[in-house]
C-alpha cells in the first residue's frame, strides 16, 4: 500500500496520507514520497496549490515509535535530517501549501501544520508536541515555528509539558485559519485552494516569500525587500494583465509570466 495518495484537480494537487492502521505515523517512505510530492509540486506548469491531509482518524499522529527503535544514533540523525528537508520544502514551496487537518496532528504532524501557509481544521481535533514524553524534543522545526506564531511563554508551555490543544485553542493562537464541521473540511480547503489558484501565481509566490523571510529581517530591510518585489512585479504579464482587467471591469487571466 503506498503511504501516500497523489491526485491532481485542475491546478490543485491533493496530498493524503494513506496509513491508516497506524494513524498516518511517519516514517521514512512517507518523508521520502512526500518530499518528492512536494517538489513535483513545487516544479509543476500547472499545478498553483497543494492541499495535504490524513486519511482515516490522523492527520499524522506523529512518528513510528517502532522505525526510531530501531534506529542507531548516526541514522536517526540521518532522518532527523531528511525530515527537516521535507519541512522545508513545504515552508520554501513556490506553491501555496494548505494543510486540511482531519484528526490527531501530534510531533512531526502538527510540524507538517505549522510548515504549512494556510491551515484548516476539523472541530476537536487535537493537535500538539507530545516529545517530553518520550524524554526527547521535536527534531524538525516544532520549538522555532511554534513560537514564532504564539510566543515564547505559550511555546515553552505546550512544549515541556506536552499538553494537547485542540484546534478551536489553535484557531485562538492563530496557528489556524479556518475550523469547520469534519464533513465540511474538503469542501472548506478546496474553496480556499480554488480562490487562491485564481490568483496570479508570481504574485503569490513572491508574497509567501516576501512574508517568511520578511520576519528574519528588520522592518527597514523587510520593506524595501517589499518595495524591491513589488517593482519586479509590475514589469510582468500577470500584472498588466491585472491591471487592464481591473479598467475593462473584467476577470483577468493569470498565466504565471
Amino acid at each position: 500500500m503506498e503511504p501516500i495518495i497523489y491526485e491532481e484537480r485542475g491546478s490543485i494537487a491533493i496530498i493524503t496520507f494513506n496509513r491508516e492502521d497506524k494513524l498516518n505515523a511517519m516514517n521514512s517512505a512517507i518523508v521520502s514520497r512526500l518530499t518528492a510530492y512536494l517538489h513535483k509540486v513545487n516544479d509543476s506548469a500547472h499545478i498553483r496549490i497543494a492541499i495535504l491531509t490524513g486519511k482515516g482518524r490522523a492527520f499524522v499522529a506523529g512518528a513510528d515509535i517502532t522505525e526510531y527503535s530501531e534506529q542507531t544514533p548516526i541514522e536517526f540523525m540521518e532522518y532527523q535530517r531528511r525530515s527537516r528537508a521535507m519541512f522545508d520544502a513545504i515552508e520554501k514551496n513556490k506553491k501555496v501549501i494548505i494543510a486540511a487537518v482531519n484528526g490527531y496532528a501530534l510531533g512531526g504532524g502538527f510540524e507538517l501544520v505549522l510548515a504549512s501557509d494556510l491551515v484548516v481544521a476539523s472541530s476537536g481535533v487535537k493537535m500538539g508536541l507530545p516529545e517530553i514524553h518520550l524524554g526527547l524534543l521535536p527534531g524538525g522545526g516544532g520549538t522555532q515555528r511554534l513560537s514564532r506564531l504564539i510566543g515564547r511563554n505559550r511555546t515553552k508551555y505546550y512544549l515541556l509539558s506536552g499538553k494537547r490543544m485542540t484546534s478551536e485553542e489553535a484557531e485562538h493562537l492563530g496557528i489556524i485559519h479556518t475550523v469547520c464541521a469534519p464533513d465540511q473540511l474538503m469542501d472548506t480547503a478546496m474553496n480556499i485552494a480554488e480562490e487562491l489558484a485564481a490568483r496570479a501565481p508570481l504574485a503569490i509566490q513572491e508574497g509567501k516569500r516576501l512574508i517568511n523571510e520578511g520576519l528574519e529581517a528588520s522592518l527597514e530591510t523587510a520593506i524595501s525587500y517589499e518595495g524591491l518585489i513589488l517593482a519586479n512585479l509590475y514589469q510582468t504579464a500577470d500584472a498588466d494583465e491585472g491591471i487592464r482587467a481591473f479598467i475593462e471591469k473584467r476577470k483577468p487571466i493569470f498565466r504565471g509570466q
